[in-house]
């Protein structure tokens, strides 16, 4: 039967030559013959040419430049020709002339010199020209004057052309699919064979190791002395090691799957349709495609089939450990008492184009707290917040009943606007204990801007020192910047009436025992740790450090500012103007 070069073999011939495999390759993989591959590529040329690319175009578009291109060239001059028993051009254009004059089919055809039957069959092909341009039938009817029983009859054969060109189409998909298993078949089948020829070809080195000479070892495998002596001229004489073979277990794509995948492609099919076909889901075929296509877009199924055994090779160098620069970045952010979170955060915003410099948080949890890992040293676990070298499942937390605060305004009684963070001023306090409960700190956190202020209180943390202590932090914030403070109910605001009225600042308490109702404040109070640990005086930190600590916290990234800085945000808003 005679093979077009828009059947699934002569696309995937043609695309074969086109990746540059050459066209004695690209014919036996596709089973044609070299000169239906020569054909093909002529009415490929041609057809390029007479589209309007020029000789070097056309010759990058198909990969191939050939001296038959002289050839291909006066085909092209000669144009595409008419076959013998066609009617003549100007007979045509004469009929066309007189019928469009307003004569009947009839007088233009003996105008023209031709048949009735040709009349028609022309009348029939501008029918479905128009149809095919968008006209409706009674506008192509009336357009070209025809009569209801022509009309009908040039429908009819419209429609019945059109369902052939149906099934032709899906006949055309089952043989493309049929052809496609058959090629990637036959592809595995020599693939196997080339893998047998390595197997032969290790055997005989391992002969050779064990004592015996070529002759024997030869004859032992079936072979004459001159494959030996070609296996060994092949290898310089040096023997090859070769991977630890690998058996498909059906969670991955196999090599012939990857094969059939590269097929389909080519031959235009969706991948869906490659996926149904595979029996894979379609984010399987899409994953593998994004994964493994080149920078010009080729999907190469035998590189990807290597990649894929590569990459899930185990065990994988550590990122930490193979990539030193990102290592000494992240030991000098920790260094600095910054989270894990902080430091993947800032990388992926400095580093926005670079994927070596990416880490997740986990990671860098992994390297600090697992014993086998030792490319961050246990020190840096000293810098965390907690201070642990292990991991910890759940807090444990303390319930009890202490003294009660008079009239008291609950959180929530607190505005709608404090909860959505939409709007700035909205704080959270709380205090951190020294040792023996002889020193305190108190810490303030603005909800929106996550900005923060630590006051010490070296001598007591009484109601009236905690007072005193907000008030001066509250003093030289804008009105729009104190809005509400939210507190635990401990003692030291037993005087909140009066930090009301001397701040202006409405005062919240949560619930016992219900820490996640002032989270950004807890939060606060365990970076504040950092530099401040339990268990120690807090008296002995002078103003300066206290004010150098508050500053080098509120210049610390944030995950939920974007990882921008406290500090910057805090800014931001004092200097904009209140909406109320």
């Amino acid at each position: 039967m005679h093979l077009s070069s828009s059947s699934a073999v002569g696309v995937r011939f043609l695309t074969s030559v086109r990746e540059g495999r050459g066209l004695n390759r690209s014919a036996r993989e596709a089973g044609i013959g070299k000169e239906t591959g020569y054909r093909w590529l002529r009415e490929a040329y041609v057809a390029h040419r007479r589209g309007g690319k020029s000789i070097a175009e056309t010759e990058a578009v198909m990969g191939l430049a050939s001296a038959k291109s002289i050839a291909w060239e006066a085909e092209v001059a000669a144009g595409p020709g008419r076959h013998h028993l066609r009617v003549a051009v100007d007979r045509e254009a004469r009929f066309w002339a007189v019928y469009d004059a307003g004569t009947g089919a009839d007088a233009a055809a003996d105008a023209a010199g031709v048949g009735r039957s040709t009349a028609y069959r022309w009348l029939d092909r501008r029918f479905c020209e128009l149809r095919a341009a968008g006209f409706t039938v009674k506008g192509a009817q009336r357009l070209l004057r025809l009569t209801d029983q022509v009309t009908a009859r040039a429908e009819g054969q419209r429609a019945a052309a059109k369902l052939g060109e149906r099934q032709a189409a899906a006949a055309a998909h089952e043989e493309a699919l049929r052809s496609s298993r058959q090629y990637a078949d036959r592809t595995v089948v020599l693939s196997k064979k080339q893998q047998q020829r390595a197997e032969l070809v290790d055997t005989y080195w391992q002969l050779m190791r064990s004592g015996e000479t070529n002759t024997s070892a030869c004859r032992v495998l079936g072979m004459s002395r001159r494959s030996g002596t070609t296996i060994r001229r092949a290898h310089q004489y040096q023997t090859r090691v070769r991977a630890p073979r690998v058996v498909w277990s059906g969670r991955y794509l196999d090599a012939r799957e990857r094969l059939q995948i590269a097929d389909l492609l080519r031959l235009g099919f969706s991948l869906r349709r490659i996926a149904a076909e595979l029996g894979r889901h379609p984010s399987t075929i899409k994953r593998e495609l994004d994964r493994h296509r080149s920078p010009e877009g080729r999907y190469l199924p035998r590189t990807a089939d290597h990649d894929a055994r590569q990459q899930r090779a185990r065990p994988r160098a550590r990122k930490l450990t193979a990539n030193v620069t990102l290592r000494r970045l992240v030991q000098r952010k920790l260094n600095r008492c910054w989270s894990p979170d902080e430091v993947c955060g800032w990388l992926r915003k400095t580093y926005p184009d670079d994927l070596s410099m990416r880490l997740c948080p986990e990671t860098i949890y992994r390297e600090l707290l697992l014993r086998d890992n030792t490319s961050l040293h246990k020190k840096y676990c000293l810098k965390l917040r907690t201070g642990r070298r292990i991991r910890k499942s759940r807090w444990l937390t303390r319930t009890g009943h202490g003294p009660t605060i008079a009239n008291k305004t609950m959180i929530d009684q607190r505005p709608a606007s404090a909860e959505t963070k939409l709007e700035a001023g909205h704080w959270e306090g709380d205090m951190i204990i020294g040792v023996g409960s002889a020193s305190a700190m108190v810490t303030l956190r603005e909800r929106t801007t996550q900005y923060g202020v630590i006051v010490n209180l070296p001598h007591d943390h009484t109601a009236a020192s905690v007072n005193a202590a907000v008030t001066g932090a509250f003093t030289a914030m804008p009105a729009h910047m104190k809005r509400t403070l939210t507190w635990d109910q401990g003692v030291e605001m037993a005087k909140h009436q009066d930090l009301t009225a001397a701040t202006g600042v409405r005062i919240f308490f949560a619930e016992r025992s219900s820490p996640w109702q002032r989270g950004a404040n807890e939060n606060y109070n365990g970076l504040v740790r950092q530099y401040f640990p339990k268990g120690t005086n807090l008296a002995v930190h002078s103003p300066t450090h206290v004010a150098y600590v508050t500053a080098e916290l509120n210049e610390r990234p944030r995950k939920a500012l974007g990882y921008d800085t406290p500090a910057f945000r805090f800014a931001k808003e004092t200097a904009s103007t209140p909406t109320r």
